[in-house]
């Protein structure tokens, strides 16, 4: 058992190592076992964790911002704030594609002589994530890709119901086994919902190497809104990258393509500059997409 949090093993700087004061329990009233270190992204760290009454294995998500205990919960950071809106988001979603949520809470614990607490989530434990798979398998056949399109597209029409995700990368794509997983919702706002959006006007939304236009024009001070077309265009890049091997960057034509031709015809549509002439959200980007992959 891991008594100690590291924001990353490499690093031993001040405020990103964390002793657990006692058990990890959730607001579920499962007690888990922390383990081996498996990944950081943005405020978090992430270990691999068992749970004590039955052995199962999970993922186990620390946010790594240290509450003090004498900290009043309506101070609460943006960091913060966008934890407690993934965890809501994993309550909420359900899918065979969709990162399957544990549970989740809080644990006490110790940094130098300062007390307090960390919060975390478990969810569903995937081996890799589809960028680790494609640095040492290479470009995937039409056989192993087609079901998981589907079912990635799938997955993204279940989460526009509720949420834009905003940051779809090859990095959190997960691999569980058989299924390819739509994960990290941590970047993800809300859907007709009167809710802040917590990143500045002048600042990345998303992914810097898969950024759609108008996450950059955004940037830019453009003004351009980020909204499911954005998704579709993020994802419609990733799965270039796994038919192709390479980022879609600039203009593509039918020549950079090396998989069907109904698939590149979409893909290609979905990665206009103009969101208006994309799909304009996961449920007819999946509808689509079944199309183009009908025999």
């Amino acid at each position: 058992m891991n008594n100690r949090i590291y924001f990353d093993p490499g690093s031993h700087r001040r405020g990103s190592i964390f002793d657990i004061d006692g058990v990890v329990r959730s607001n579920e009233k499962k007690t888990y076992e922390v383990e081996d270190w498996i990944g950081r992204g943005g405020h978090a760290a992430v270990y691999r964790c068992k749970e004590r009454g039955t052995g199962d294995e999970y993922a186990i998500k620390f946010l790594m911002t240290f509450q003090a205990r004498t900290r009043p919960a309506s101070s609460q950071s943006k960091p913060v704030r966008r934890f407690h809106r993934e965890v809501q988001l994993l309550q909420r979603l359900s899918g065979n594609h969709l990162v399957k949520y544990h549970g989740t809470g809080r644990v006490d614990v110790r940094s130098g002589q300062a007390s307090g607490h960390l919060f975390f989530v478990v969810m569903e434990l995937a081996d890799k994530n589809l960028r680790e798979v494609m640095a040492s398998e290479g470009v995937f056949d039409y056989e192993q890709y087609a079901g998981q399109f589907r079912g990635l597209a799938s997955a993204l029409a279940s989460l526009h119901r509720v949420a834009v995700h905003r940051d779809i990368k090859p990095e959190n794509i997960l691999v569980a086994g058989e299924r390819w997983l739509l994960g990290d919702y941590g970047l993800c706002t809300f859907v007709n919902e009167d809710e802040d959006d917590l990143t500045r006007q002048d600042k990345n939304v998303g992914p810097r190497y898969w950024l759609s236009p108008e996450a950059h024009n955004r940037r830019l001070g453009n003004g351009d809104e980020i909204g499911a077309a954005s998704d579709v265009y993020q994802l419609a890049a990733v799965f270039w990258y796994v038919v192709t091997g390479r980022h879609p960057s600039g203009i593509v034509t039918a020549g950079d393509w090396t998989g069907p031709d109904e698939l590149f015809h979409l893909l290609n549509r979905s990665l206009l500059h103009d969101q208006k002439r994309r799909p304009k959200n996961g449920k007819e980007f999946l509808t689509e997409l079944e199309d183009a992959l009908s025999p």
